[in-house]
């Protein structure tokens, strides 16, 4: 199953200060998640995926990304694992 991904802006807290970040995202239903890394493996695809709250998105257009995110954004830190 072949899945749409778009393209998402986010506001995100980084050492202190705020930043924007801009990451894929994809739809399963009516669930949203944000593609944090991919990894190819021959014919599949691993992919470490975060789920957001899809009220949260609000579409956009012609600014080069699809959806602002309006939630709070937690990304994983390697150095936290």
């Amino acid at each position: 199953m072949r899945l749409k991904l778009y393209r998402m802006r986010s506001l995100a807290v980084e050492n202190g200060k705020t930043t924007c970040k801009d990451l894929k995202l994809e739809f399963e239903g009516k669930r949203a998640f944000v593609l944090w890394d991919s990894i190819a493996m021959g014919d599949f695809e691993l992919k470490v995926r975060l789920e957001l709250d899809p009220k949260q998105l609000e579409r956009a257009g012609g600014s080069g990304w699809d959806y602002f995110y309006r939630g709070q954004l937690v990304l994983p830190r390697p150095e936290d694992n």
